[in-house]
């Protein structure tokens, strides 16, 4: 309850001004989910039917109805968690000089303030080389070994992507229940992390702008939505080189320096084995100065001291007189000395500078060596000289390792420092090369079909590497790469994270990769070529990322050039028509949004006369996809307020689903819960809400099995039940005030409350579920609230209601405009508020001005005018007028059953109670 509530004053009154100044606004569509009580009912995230996963279904074989667990655990289970061992890097073995930081970080930890606090935070900063890593590792290590029946983990956290990416990962670990929604799966995590309290976060290299190349940026940017609520108890460890900007998430900050001189000289003492007492203090004090005392520069020249078997003073003598605060010649030695040894050295560290700087596999690099060139291969092939190699460079601080040999779990990492001294080393043509090299070697390791469940984790312990091989790409200005392998890997990477990202929801980033893929694949190859089909595959896939983000125009102007495309090359096989009934059914989807409703009905049926023909040409031809498009036709007719239509029309996509003659399958199941669902919502349509109920319960106990309880879809049931039980608690109540018998009444009474709990129980989760994604689909969340008015409303919550529709109509405002049918929805639920309120002045205005948006944009007969008519009945005193608004009301009413009244209720009573009048 608490995400729908407004902390500011005056809630109502700043609705009511803004219903009196409200200016015509531009007018946007909400794509995917609207408050259903007379109006659309559409999508919540990628839904299994309809085109979304149609076309997902032709890129990539999308499999429907991928079925996940409500939960960890079952419930009232006694047994512990499960709880992975630590996944921390190893703590150098010349790890020294940290004590006092060590006990400030404990000291932050268990400060009283913090002390009382679930989730406690501490940042480390300092500038890079400091070793701020290696003093959180020591920390974590201690914590680990102290306890190891709770959590500790590493977090690599150099971007959100990354970051996000890893959380994902730590969920699958944990045996949570994994879904397409990388939303939902986080959700789960942090309920993860609240029910098993005393764990450890670290978040290593907090670096907003991206792997550290560049200066840090101020602030965590962020940062918050990818950590645990403050309800979770346990302990954060945040790293990074940003210094500013961290007030609001703790006060408990850390500056990281150099070593102190004592210290310094002890560290070097300890890391050139052979640095005996009798070694001077002042060669030592010269080296650390001229390194900035800094961890990661004086093991890099202790290294190289020690293992060129040199004095302190020799290595000085090597040094620039004036060594810049960067630490490169301390690099540059050591990279020189090793490649004396193993040429291939300094080629495995440039191909890992296009990388993402932790975490690059071993077992990629091995099983996809043929992409890489003849000398790094041949090295990666030998035992030999690949292990010595290696060993050689994590000796002088230029590479880490991390995982376990035997179980293939090596990867290796480099320090951003370190990384950007190897880019400055490279000319243009090594890098052109290099960053070529990755792309090839990225995508030969990254699923070629991603949205399978099986290779989610692969994909989420790529995606950092794909994001840094997307972005960092070269291309010489005077070759022709162009229309080489590294320019075609590219766009096959490009497509494969595009799919991934919209299978888990992140739209706005999939949009970003099919850009990318629609442009290169423009301008590669031939017009009429062999890509032909990759072109409009990209151009559909641009589009359906608008659409489902509300960019209803762009997904038009999208899904028009994919379709003007597509019919090009009609006698070109059976793959584009395919595509063109995809294009024409997402065409229909956009102008419907656009409340172009006889639009949107031709396009979906000229994918049904494909389908018709496809079955001519075919005879027994049968496809889920024709049963998807009518369902999107119902949808259509439901929208225009066509109810019958759209009865009839779910009706023909039932009979449309496939039949086999062994187990159906999960998608099946799932569609055929999706069109009980559509049915439920056209029977509250009605009025008819038994049947609605019954539907609806159906049809949310499918999603709970199939989908799980957090699933968006699942969501939107409940949601709609919900709403079904609240107007039921209504209906009884009215029943209640119109009986004289006692018993009756309070029976009715009783009847009604259950129906509020039941309501309550199931709204409050989708909610908070909507509420974590407000940011990204406000739209959403704003039906939710609309529902949440009325049910507070109905709770007699007038003030709670008030403020609630005051967000929601703020919401619609903003993003549609004033005039868009979404506001005049949560004008509609406003209205009975005011009234009980006894503002009957205040309930006319708000309904006459729904009435006037849903009769321009929807019509003087949509049913979204029976409830806004018989309301405004109840505003006036003139009683011509008052039958005029339910004359309109009822007549409405009655052609939504063709003339025919709605059954009656079934509301079940106790026999005894019925009521019986005396003659």
């Amino acid at each position: 309850m608490g995400a729908s509530r407004n902390n500011g004053d005056g809630s109502g009154k700043r609705l009511l001004v803004g219903l009196y100044t409200a200016t015509t606004g531009s007018v946007a569509v909400l794509p995917i989910v609207a408050d259903h009580a007379n109006g659309p009912a559409l999508w919540a995230v990628v839904s299994v039917t309809g085109l979304l996963g149609a076309a997902s279904a032709f890129f990539t074989r999308h499999s429907l109805g991928r079925g996940a667990g409500s939960s960890a655990e079952e419930p009232g289970s006694t047994e512990s968690p499960y709880v992975p061992p630590h996944n921390l890097p190893s703590l150098s073995r010349y790890f020294t000089g940290r004590d006092t930081e060590l006990g400030r970080v404990r000291e932050m930890l268990t400060d009283g303030d913090q002390q009382g606090a679930p989730r406690r935070i501490v940042v480390i900063h300092g500038m890079g080389g400091a070793g701020k890593t290696q003093l959180a590792v020591a920390h974590a290590r201690t914590h680990a070994q102290a306890d190891t029946t709770t959590l500790t983990w590493w977090l690599p956290a150099t971007s959100t992507e990354r970051l996000r990416d890893r959380l994902l990962e730590l969920a699958a670990i944990l045996g949570l229940p994994a879904h397409e929604s990388e939303y939902v799966v986080l959700s789960r995590l942090w309920g993860w992390l609240r029910d098993n309290p005393g764990w450890l976060l670290v978040y290593d290299n907090v670096q907003p702008d991206g792997d550290g190349a560049g200066p840090p940026a101020d602030g965590p940017h962020g940062l918050e939505q990818f950590l645990p609520s403050d309800q979770c108890r346990g302990t954060i460890l945040i790293t990074t080189r940003v210094r500013q900007g961290w007030a609001e998430l703790t006060e408990h900050r850390l500056e990281l320096l150099g070593l102190s001189p004592t210290r310094g000289r002890a560290f070097l003492r300890l890391r050139i084995d052979g640095a005996a007492e009798d070694t001077e203090d002042a060669s030592l004090d010269a080296l650390g100065r001229q390194l900035g005392w800094l961890p990661l520069d004086l093991e890099t020249a202790g290294a190289y001291i020690e293992r060129e078997g040199i004095s302190v003073e020799d290595y000085l003598a090597q040094l620039p007189e004036h060594t810049s605060t960067n630490g490169f010649e301390t690099f540059r030695l050591s990279v020189e000395r090793i490649s004396r040894e193993a040429p291939e050295a300094e080629n495995l560290l440039r191909l890992c500078s296009y990388l993402a700087s932790e975490d690059v596999p071993h077992s990629a690099l091995y099983e996809h060596r043929a992409v890489l060139p003849d000398g790094l291969r041949r090295a990666m092939e030998s035992e030999r000289v690949f292990h010595p190699m290696v060993r050689e460079l994590v000796e002088h601080s230029l590479l880490t390792v991390s995982g376990d040999q035997r179980r293939g779990s090596v990867t290796f990492g480099v320090h951003p420092r370190v990384r950007q001294f190897i880019r400055s080393r490279m000319d243009q043509d090594d890098r052109v090369l290099w960053s070529q090299v990755a792309v090839r070697l990225v995508e030969a390791a990254f699923p070629a079909w991603p949205e399978q469940p099986e290779v989610r984790s692969a994909c989420e312990r790529l995606m950092p590497h794909a994001d840094a091989v997307i972005t960092e790409v070269s291309w010489a200005s005077d070759d022709r790469v162009a229309r080489g392998t590294a320019r075609r890997a590219l766009i096959e990477l490009l497509h494969r994270v595009g799919v991934y990202q919209e299978q888990r929801c992140n739209w706005t980033r999939a949009l970003t990769f099919f850009q990318w893929e629609a442009e290169l694949r423009q301008g590669f190859g031939a017009p009429d070529g062999a890509d032909a089909l990759g072109r409009v595959t990209a151009r559909l896939a641009v589009a359906r990322q608008h659409y489902l983000l509300a960019h209803l125009d762009d997904a038009h102007d999208e899904c028009l050039k994919a379709l003007v495309q597509c019919r090009r090359h009609t006698g070109d096989g059976p793959a584009f028509v395919e595509l063109e009934a995809l294009c024409h059914r997402q065409y229909g989807g956009i102008l419907r949004e656009k409340i172009l409703f006889d639009g949107a009905l031709d396009a979906v049926r000229e994918a049904v006369r494909i389908y018709e023909a496809q079955e001519d040409h075919e005879p027994g031809w049968e496809s889920l996809e024709w049963a998807v498009a009518e369902q999107e036709i119902g949808m259509i007719h439901r929208n225009a307020g066509r109810l019958s239509l759209a009865l009839e029309s779910y009706a023909r996509a039932e009979a449309r689903i496939p039949q086999r003659a062994s187990q159906v399958p999960a998608q099946h199941v799932l569609f055929q819960a999706m069109l009980r669902r559509d049915v439920g919502i056209v029977a509250q349509d009605r009025g008819d809400l038994g049947t609605a109920e019954a539907m609806l319960e159906d049809a949310l106990a499918v999603f709970r099995e199939h989908r799980g309880l957090e699933d968006f879809e699942t969501s939107q049931v409940a949601k709609f039940l919900a709403d079904v039980r609240r107007r039921q608690a209504e209906d009884l109540r009215e029943r209640a005030r119109a009986t004289w018998h006692p018993l009756r009444r309070r029976e009715l009474h009783r009847q009604g409350e259950e129906k509020l709990r039941s309501a309550a129980e199931l709204l409050e989760p989708v909610l908070e579920l909507h509420y974590n994604r407000s940011e990204a689909e406000p739209h959403k969340y704003a039906a939710c609230l609309n529902k949440m008015g009325s049910l507070q409303a109905a709770q007699g919550l007038l003030v709670e209601a008030l403020e609630t529709f005051d967000r929601a109509h703020g919401i619609y405002t903003r993003k549609y405009g004033s005039d868009h049918h979404y506001r005049a929805k949560t004008l509609s639920r406003l209205g009975p508020v005011l009234l009980t309120a006894g503002d009957r002045a205040g309930a006319e205005v708000v309904l006459r001005e729904a009435e006037r948006i849903f009769r321009a944009r929807l019509g003087d007969d949509h049913p979204s005018l029976v409830a806004v008519y018989e309301r405004l009945a109840e505003c006036t005193d003139d009683e011509r007028e008052a039958a005029d608004f339910l004359g309109r009301a009822e007549r409405i009413a009655t052609a939504l059953w063709h003339g025919t009244p709605p059954p009656p209720d079934d509301t079940r009573e106790d026999p005894a109670l019925v009521e019986t009048r005396p003659s």
